[in-house]
């Protein structure tokens, strides 16, 4: 499971100095990494598996807001699929 805090801070500094390793901890965690420069978050580090998975999760959402919107400001009429590709001919 995600958590949207994350646990792990990391210092500009210090990732300058280690990114290799910094970048291999990332991709065996499923935490996030937020990044700090001088007490000020600069970026957060995701997996790519987490990035992808939040990616889809948001269009997920995004669609299905879509779909409520439209439902909502549609008109009571509905065509069927044989109606709708028979005018299409």
């Amino acid at each position: 499971m995600f958590n949207p805090m994350p646990k792990k801070i990391i210092k500009v500094s210090d990732f300058q100095r280690k990114t290799k390793p910094t970048f291999d901890a990332i991709s065996k965690s499923n935490e996030a990494v937020l990044v700090m420069n001088r007490s000020e978050q600069v970026g957060v580090f995701l997996n790519p598996r987490l990035y992808d998975r939040l990616v889809g999760l948001f269009e997920d959402h995004i669609d299905s807001r879509d779909l409520a919107e439209a439902v909502h400001n549609s008109s009571d009429i509905f065509y069927t699929l044989k109606e709708v590709a028979k005018e299409l001919k």
